[in-house]
């Protein structure tokens, strides 16, 4: 019995992988808006009736969109696992990470943010809504990870903080994301200022006012960050560079190779 589960697991593991790359198909070529779940399964090898089973709303499938997206930008942080540095420059292989899937999966990446929305997650199972959490939380355990290195080596303090390190990173998690999810939508009243440059100054001043050191005056973490694209992301630059991305309009992970 234990067999038949684990290749029913496996069998539903490959339908979510079509349905999601059809999906993203759709999604580029007429955006969320216009996807439709008939489309898909129409275009796919599975039954109307088995479709339905594993995706029954629309919503749940963006949140399997949301998890692929995740997982991809796991892969991308585990890529950078052996580098070496102080915890703030750590820090950056989060941003660098965070750069490359947006840029180079779109579609997955912005489905992380619509997968949380409140609405979204009504229309979801709890079971789902729960594996796109522990996603989340391994994103967050990166942050732990930096704080705890900043503690152990004496370049941050957390003294002054009356919450636990895992507190610390969640809300530390928090301000990226918030800051990510309001760009979205934000367009500057001139039009014509990007809001990149202003984010990552903001990031600086941030860590700056935590005491954490070495400080951006002290540091060039542009230089660190080139040298983590240069080091871990050369194949996934040149796909962005032949591929000729362009974004059509300001955002903050935007970062100059």
């Amino acid at each position: 019995m234990k067999e038949k589960r684990s290749r029913a697991r496996l069998s539903d593991d490959k339908r979510i992988k079509e349905v999601t790359l059809i999906a993203e198909l759709i999604i580029v070529k007429r955006g969320f808006k216009e996807l439709t779940l008939q489309e898909i399964i129409a275009q796919s090898s599975i039954s109307r009736g088995t479709f339905f089973k594993l995706i029954p709303n629309k919503e749940t499938l963006i949140t399997h969109l949301g998890i692929k997206g995740i997982n991809y930008w796991l892969e991308l942080i585990n890529k950078a696992g052996d580098f070496e540095g102080l915890a703030r420059e750590k820090m950056l292989v989060l941003h660098a990470s965070q750069v490359i899937a947006n840029k180079l999966n779109r579609i997955i990446y912005q489905s992380i943010f619509m997968a949380n929305a409140a609405l979204n997650r009504l229309a979801v199972t709890p079971e789902l809504n729960l594996i796109l959490d522990d996603r989340i939380n391994e994103l967050i355990q990166f942050y732990n990870n930096c704080i705890q290195l900043g503690l152990k080596e004496g370049s941050f303090s957390a003294k002054s903080y009356a919450m636990s390190t895992e507190e610390l990173a969640y809300f530390m998690w928090a301000n990226r994301y918030g800051a990510t999810v309001s760009s979205i939508n934000y367009m500057p009243y001139n039009n014509i200022s990007d809001l990149t440059e202003k984010y990552k100054k903001f990031v600086d001043v941030h860590l700056d006012c935590m005491g954490w050191r070495p400080l951006s005056s002290e540091l060039n973490y542009s230089r660190v960050l080139l040298d983590i694209y240069t080091k871990y992301y050369k194949k996934e630059i040149a796909q962005i560079k032949k591929s000729d991305w362009r974004d059509d309009q300001p955002s903050i992970t935007e970062q100059e190779f």
